[in-house]
């Protein structure tokens, strides 16, 4: 990427707030309101124009030429950039390919990258000189992000994206019949989806509370399972699994809503319960294809151990206790997600102790099928944990996957297979909570 270091200076001293329509009188700011280029930004209608007067005017604008990357793939972002004028291009293989999302005066670009915290994965060009100006993240999520039209507008930008990079994927199918494109565009998105999901092989190496490993698996080059594993805040981890009905570009679609909305719900809400409520009413809105997903979530309690968690119609996970005990925890399932939006979550609680984990998966594992068409089912994967001896999470699933490839064989792989495994380390305040959560009076329910 080219940077013009001179460029880079605040709005104040390169272009002043008048020319950028952020300060003048009542008549001139009526004017803003109507012809105003703040007006114009997608993640900002129907905000209060003084929310966004205040925020923009401390925040970093510049000029680019046509043709000049504005970001590429492996490089860091650290902020939302919003189109004030001009016209860019979102390109996924190289930046001078003919197929291409463009991004229109109003955009923006880079809200992946600040949502999961991985580097950019795609090239987005100067299609026109334009200038653009970026909204640093932490600016974003503590300024901007709470006020509840800010989120659905981001939720609304994701989606259109996700939309758009589908049809163009169809419109090849239909306009191309060479085989080796649609599987080079499915490659694409297959990255994009992956790139949504924390990296399952590298999850907080900073924190000795916990680890955690995962895997996702698509059957297709796309598909609607998914996982999320994250702090919420210093002392609270949120960590969900979910599934959505179908496969391939629809599933994904909705997977990136559902994981959106429910990254954003767990920071704002502390109960597992409250979080499914609220992604489902967002889910069940403009739901014309009548999708639907099943949710599992919870929220760990990094200092006590205490786990507490919400279904909404999804596998129960595998709880795997000190002594070699080994048992699905006892859920009680709510209507999946998506359908009804006065659906309720009963919402659990379970105290882990140091040493005792969690496997959560979809049924692409207990569903898997053999050659004759045999069932994997819930005994082969109580099976193949048996012999775990609280090894770290990696281990855990990579014994459950190893049991499934002799099993399965040659037969094709049916289903999206996901897991999210969870062991926690805890200290020494967490063994004195679960010793006595253990006591034989008064007495405790227990998965």
């Amino acid at each position: 990427m080219h940077t013009r270091g001179a460029d880079r200076r605040s709005v104040s001293s390169i272009v002043s707030l008048i020319d950028l329509g952020l300060v003048g009188d009542r008549r001139r700011a009526d004017d803003r309101r109507r012809n105003g280029f703040i007006s114009r930004l997608q993640l900002f209608l129907n905000i209060p124009y003084e929310v966004i007067e205040a925020v923009l005017g401390d925040c970093v604008a510049r000029d680019v030429p046509a043709e000049e990357v504005l970001l590429e793939p492996g490089q860091s972002n650290h902020g939302i950039h919003l189109l004030v004028s001009g016209r860019l291009r979102i390109h996924f293989d190289r930046k001078d390919s003919l197929d291409y999302i463009p991004i229109e005066e109003g955009g923006c670009f880079g809200e992946l990258s600040i949502i999961d915290g991985r580097p950019v994965s795609a090239y987005v060009v100067a299609d026109i000189p334009s200038r653009v100006l970026m909204v640093h993240d932490s600016v974003f999520w503590e300024k901007l992000i709470p006020y509840p039209g800010v989120a659905r507008n981001l939720l609304n930008v994701l989606s259109e994206r996700m939309r758009t990079n589908g049809e163009m994927i169809l419109e090849r199918m239909k306009d191309r019949l060479a085989l080796e494109h649609l599987q080079k565009e499915l490659a694409i998105a297959h990255t994009i989806q992956l790139s949504m999901l924390p990296p399952g092989d590298r999850l907080f190496p900073e924190r000795t509370e916990v680890q955690a490993h995962a895997i996702m698996e698509p059957a297709k080059d796309v598909g609607g399972d998914f996982y999320d594993v994250f702090f919420a805040s210093p002392d609270r981890l949120f960590i969900a699994i979910g599934d959505v009905s179908g496969k391939g570009v629809p599933a994904a679609l909705f997977m990136a809503r559902t994981i959106t909305l429910m990254r954003m719900e767990a920071v704002r809400r502390r109960s597992p319960a409250a979080i499914l409520e609220a992604v489902n009413q967002a889910l069940c809105e403009g739901n014309d294809s009548a999708m639907f997903v099943t949710l599992f979530c919870g929220i760990l309690e990094i200092e006590t151990g205490q786990f507490s968690f919400a279904n909404a119609g999804h596998n129960p996970p595998l709880f795997l206790g000190l002594e070699g005990r080994r048992d699905f925890l006892k859920v009680r399932k709510g209507l999946v997600a998506g359908i009804m939006e006065a659906s309720r979550y009963p919402m659990d609680t379970l105290q882990l102790a140091p040493g005792e984990s969690l496997l959560l998966y979809t049924d692409g594992v207990t569903e898997a099928m053999n050659p004759a068409q045999d069932l994997y089912s819930e005994e082969r994967f109580l099976e193949a944990v048996r012999g775990w001896d609280g090894e770290s999470p990696a281990v855990l699933v990579d014994a459950v996957r190893a049991s499934l490839a002799v099993f399965s064989q040659s037969a094709p792989q049916a289903d999206d297979i996901t897991m999210l495994a969870l062991r926690y380390v805890g200290n020494r305040a967490a063994a004195s909570l679960a010793a006595a959560w253990r006591a034989p009076s008064p007495p405790q329910a227990r998965p």
